[in-house]
């Protein structure tokens, strides 16, 4: 169960892209790939990632997410330099927290 519903998710998804686009930098897969496989953990918890539990929402097949290490929300870009591989725990535990863990 969502604690949003769908008119209001597509809202934050939108308010989400406008600010990602209006902050700046990007990164490609290969960029994000070659991040993720430099992570044998999640660098917030240490928890390897097959011992993290599957995330309680089916649609996602990972257990990792990407975080802005410096929030969108307070001005981090979404240049690979500022994303970092966390699992859904640690993330969700995060929120617009500017905290750097790498």
């Amino acid at each position: 169960m969502s604690r949003y519903c769908r008119p209001c998710r597509r809202l934050r998804a939108q308010k989400y892209e406008e600010r990602r686009k209006r902050n700046g930098g990007h990164h490609t897969q290969k960029e994000w790939l070659a991040c993720l496989a430099a992570f044998t953990a999640c660098p917030g918890c240490d928890r390897r990632w097959e011992d993290i539990p599957p995330r309680p929402d089916r649609r996602y097949r990972y257990v990792w997410t990407k975080d802005h290490i410096r929030p969108l929300s307070l001005g981090g870009t979404n240049e690979i330099n500022n994303i970092q591989p966390l699992c859904y725990r640690c993330q969700f535990s995060k929120g617009a927290r500017n905290e750097v863990t790498v």
